[in-house]
This record gives C-alpha cells, structure tokens and sequence, in this order.
C-alpha cells in the first residue's frame, strides 16, 4: 500500500458504496458520500464542478441516492455519458414522498432536498436534506485497492 500521493487507480485511499444519483430523467454513479446527522441529516456527495448533473440538481431541487446491489450494471449504465440511462435501468419508480424517481430495485433510497455546496477546487461537495429514507439490505462497494465490486 503506498502512502502518500496517489493510489495509481484512483484518487481516493478509500472504498465507497455505489451510489446512483437519480435527478429527472438523468442518473449518474457518485460515490464517497459525507453524512451529517441531524434530526434532518445532511448527505453530501462530491461532483465535478462540469457535470451535467450539477446542473440537473441545481435546477430539480429534488434527487435520490440509490444504493445498488448490481455495482458493475450501475457502472456500465450510469457511469458513463449517455442518455436514456433510467430506460436502459428499467425499473424506476416514483419517489413516496418528494416529486422525484428511485430506482425500484435499489436495496436503500434517500429521497433529498437540495440544500448548499462548498466549493473543494474542480469538485463541489452537493449537500441535501435527507427527507426520507428506506430500504435495507446489501450494497454493492467499490475498493480503489481491489480495483472490483464488492457486495
């Protein structure tokens, strides 16, 4: 394990679940989210300052972050560019509480409000209102040092 610099496949020492942001018709894998308990906890996930779904959240206000148990079909579909990604998903639902979509196979969906951002150089760190939150089970993570999916 090195210390210090870079891991030579990723920019992060750490594993992160596989994490489907869902906003609109639009879903992209995010992965290493910070969260702030509260009696509204705050979830945070870090996004390129020029991505597409900055914008998406900028303007929904509403989103979901879906953990998934199928890690490499998330990866293939939704971490890539690319359009109709929740068609190619196929099983999208409506959110229960917020007007927003989950993904309906998902293990465990927080349903978000958009809240802030601060600014980490060419990445913002995207916090929302957890609002609600459902599911239980297995989820699919990503290890930068095992460079594979894991449940």
């Amino acid at each position: 394990m090195q210390t210090g610099g870079t891991n030579s496949c990723e920019k992060s020492p750490l594993p992160t679940p596989i994490v489907v942001l869902v906003v609109g018709n639009h879903g992209a894998v995010v992965g290493w989210p910070a969260v702030v308990p509260g009696d509204v906890p705050l979830v945070g996930v870090p996004l390129h300052k020029s991505r597409k779904t900055l914008d998406l959240i900028r303007e929904a206000k509403t989103y979901t972050l879906n953990l998934v148990t199928n890690g490499e079909r998330a990866m293939e579909i939704f971490g890539q560019p690319g359009e109709d990604k929740l068609a190619k998903w196929g099983n999208v639902t409506n959110c229960r509480l917020l007007p927003c979509k989950a993904l309906g196979d998902a293990s465990r969906v927080v349903e978000c409000i958009y809240d802030r951002e601060v600014e980490l150089g060419d990445h913002l760190l995207v916090f929302c209102r957890a609002v609600a939150s459902y599911g239980c089970g297995d989820f699919a993570m990503w290890d930068p040092c095992r460079r594979r999916l894991e449940v």
